[in-house]
């Protein structure tokens, strides 16, 4: 059976699905299970944001993998699909290390390097697959790809996180990882299974060539990759998204840190509650999400981002306003079902509208800084929560991360893409003397 992504739309869609499963699994098991586990067992606030600042940080890293996916590939593989594979295998390593972790609870530290090292190649895979996405989906495919996409990320972060959350409180971390090494085997399966193009090989051992188009786009020398890069990143949209995405990613750095402390320590749930709840109302608002994406192709995924970003801040607000209401289960499943739902529309637009504003011969490279940037961000907020969160009562917190999403909505309504388009169709010519 041929598994030819460019040659079948729903293999191409189904396909990067999957791999976004992948990607969510660990996500899951480090992002949101872990921090409840810990709140549950009494480490501090402080501890647990520092813990998600160094375990996130690899997604702020991954710009560092761009350029040398841009640069370097086994082309008769494909483009980006070599290190898909290679990635998928050390993430599963990464979790067999994770699971050797003594006394993970009293060495919250050393946790935090393991999940460091489990993100680090699950953030190298996200950076492949997103690649790949930009290479071999069509421009009108993207806003339904990426409704997909972000699905399989919720199915996996939810799926991993509810498991992964029963898992630790009656097993133990060693039986987490090895849940979560087994579902990211499969996808690894996948990954070899199918191929980017017919011509191509399906392991280094077997029959195939580079594709023709493969070779002809494919940087030549660092000096290429970097020059390009200089000449595109610097265009006014592409500083707005990145000030944008700042905005955005610490309000959800700071989310993160701050949430299962609220609900933990503060209101007395026990942690698989709090990774309960936000599984399950991720999961729905991830299917309600694919409904977006044909939406978001006709309608620009600039728009849906400025809708989500404001449904975030409007969220943020009235949790504020009504924090006397947060010991009702009622009005903090409301919150954090509206929280779900806005975010996924934000993160739906905010992928397909930086696929619409890269550049086809540097794509792996500029939106891994894009994605670097945002997830860098979110380590940003945590960060600064962690250092300051003494300053700020947990009743005044919203009104701070409603203000950020308002600066974000400024300048998401800035953002000229017709405009970004011409510009990029002159970077696209070859400069004088070339």
């Amino acid at each position: 059976m041929q598994l030819v992504l460019t040659d079948n739309k729903h293999l191409r869609i189904a396909s990067f699905a999957i791999f976004y499963v992948a990607q969510g699994l660990p996500i899951g098991l480090l992002m949101i299970a872990i921090p409840a586990w810990l709140a549950a067992a009494g480490a501090t606030t402080t501890e647990i944001a520092s813990y998600i600042s160094l375990a996130g940080l690899p997604w702020g890293l991954k710009l560092f993998a761009g350029p040398v996916m841009d640069r370097f590939s086994y082309l008769a593989m494909g483009r980006r699909r070599p290190w898909v594979v290679l990635s998928q295998s050390g993430l599963l390593l990464a979790l067999f290390s994770m699971s050797l972790t003594p006394d993970p609870i009293d060495s919250v530290g050393l946790l935090a390097t393991m999940a460091f090292l489990v993100n680090m190649f699950a953030a190298v895979q996200d950076v492949a697959v997103d690649g790949m996405a930009i290479d071999v989906l069509e421009p009108d495919e993207r806003g339904s790809a990426n409704a997909f996409m972000a699905c399989g990320q919720v199915v996996g972060f939810s799926g991993s996180g509810v498991i992964s959350a029963y898992a630790l409180e009656y097993s133990g971390l060693t039986f987490a990882c090895f849940i979560v090494a087994a579902g990211v085997a499969l996808i690894l399966l996948w990954s070899i299974l199918v191929r980017e193009r017919s011509m191509e090989k399906r392991l280094p051992w077997t029959l195939g060539v580079a594709a023709p188009r493969s070779l002809a786009i494919q940087a030549g020398d660092w000096g290429e990759i970097f020059s390009n890069l200089i000449r595109v990143m610097f265009l006014p949209t592409s500083l707005i998204l990145m000030t944008t995405a700042l905005c955005w990613g610490m309000t959800q750095g700071i989310w993160e840190a701050s949430a299962p402390v609220i609900l933990t320590q503060e209101l007395g749930y026990e942690s698989t509650v709090y990774s309960s709840w936000f599984s399950a109302v991720s999961f729905v608002s991830a299917v309600l999400g694919l409904l977006l994406g044909r939406f978001i192709d006709r309608s620009g995924a600039q728009r849906f981002l400025f809708i989500g970003i404001a449904g975030l801040a409007i969220n943020y607000l009235f949790a504020a306003v009504f924090s006397d209401y947060w010991v009702s289960p009622i009005f903090l499943v409301i919150i954090v079902c509206c929280y779900s739902l806005a975010g996924q529309m934000a993160f739906i637009s905010f992928i397909a509208l930086h696929m619409n504003v890269c550049w086809e011969k540097i794509a792996a490279t500029q939106f891994a800084i894009y994605m670097a940037w945002s997830n860098l961000s979110k380590s940003i907020g945590a960060g600064i929560y962690a250092q300051f969160n003494e300053y700020i009562s947990l009743t005044d917190l919203p009104f701070v991360l409603g203000a950020i999403c308002v600066l974000g909505m400024c300048l998401i309504a800035m953002i000229d893409m017709p405009k970004h388009r011409q510009q990029l169709s002159r970077v696209n010519q070859p400069e004088p003397g070339i």
